[in-house]
């Protein structure tokens, strides 16, 4: 009897897991885990319409950058970055950051805060977010659908466009 409640919990869980409103509920769980709490998020949506001014970083790998990104960032590479390759930013300007997920840009505003920056968000659940609400990116050329998936795992996630590993 116990052996068929696992299992009958189980598939109940695994059918919740794989409709869309469990996948995007696991995502919201998942990217709240790894994200800095410190950091303000701000919502696709309310990105999108707000107006300038503001600066805007991308906060992955060059390949992640050039295969796409947000209309208007700026690229700061995280693997390389130091925090005195932002000093050109005022402290008082708002700053938007964003990642795949929220974890990167979510340490990096952490670091931002530490340097005196008043007024730093992370874009909510990353450009994984963004794109699986139907928003935009953008390549060299113009607005494309390929997004950089940062891995399997978290490509998992990436319900929109196409997964890109290679520029």
């Amino acid at each position: 009897m116990t052996k068929r409640i696992l299992i009958l919990v189980a598939l109940i869980a695994a059918a919740i897991f794989f409709t869309d409103t469990g996948k995007h509920f696991t995502y919201s769980l998942l990217t709240g885990m790894v994200s800095n709490q410190a950091v303000p998020t701000i919502a696709p949506e309310e990105l999108q319409d707000l107006e300038q001014p503001y600066v805007l970083l991308d906060i992955r790998t060059p390949e992640e950058y050039q295969i796409s990104h947000l209309q208007g960032a700026q690229f700061v590479n995280y693997n390389t970055a130091k925090m005195g390759d932002l000093a050109d930013i005022p402290k008082y300007a708002r700053v938007v950051l964003y990642c795949a997920v929220g974890a990167r840009s979510g340490n990096v505003g952490v670091k931002l805060q530490e340097l005196g920056y008043t007024d730093v968000q992370h874009l909510q659940g990353g450009l994984f977010n963004w794109m699986n609400k139907g928003l935009p990116v953008y390549d060299a050329k113009g607005q494309t659908d390929h997004v950089h998936p940062y891995s399997s795992f978290w490509g998992f996630w990436l319900t929109e466009g196409e997964k890109v590993y290679e520029p």
